[in-house]
């Protein structure tokens, strides 16, 4: 019996620390109902409404912004705090002399290849 009772004992000791971790728990918890959202208040719901005023305030604005961005581009030694953009605008393209020289320079590293000697720029690399 008396193993019995020292578990029982045991037990009791438990119990007790666990009523003071209990209520020191309950003495933090007021502090942490602070956080979220404060009573009474609900979330919002639904989708936001915009009215007609802000909306023609936003219309308005906009193509104030478009008007002065095309008069920017229309002058051209007007400052817009923007890089100015290329002249050519569009695709880039090489010039026939170009692509001859690139043309010639290929011929010559497949013709290397195929008589099995190595080309000025294969020597360069191999060297390093």
């Amino acid at each position: 019996m008396n193993e019995i009772e020292s578990v029982i004992s045991q037990l009791e000791q438990q119990r007790d620390a666990i009523e003071r971790a209990l209520a020191a728990l309950r003495d933090i918890a007021p502090a942490a109902k602070k956080l979220g959202r404060p009573p009474g208040k609900k979330a919002r719901g639904g989708k936001g409404h915009m009215s007609a005023e802000g909306r023609a305030r936003i219309g308005e604005a906009t193509r104030r912004r478009w008007a002065e961005k095309r008069a920017a581009e229309a002058a051209p030694g007007k400052k817009t705090g923007r890089p100015a953009k290329k002249a050519s605008g569009g695709k880039r393209s090489i010039s026939p002399e170009g692509r001859a020289r690139i043309a010639e320079a290929a011929r010559r590293m497949w013709a290397a290849k195929k008589a099995g000697t190595k080309t000025a720029r294969e020597k360069a690399v191999a060297a390093e």
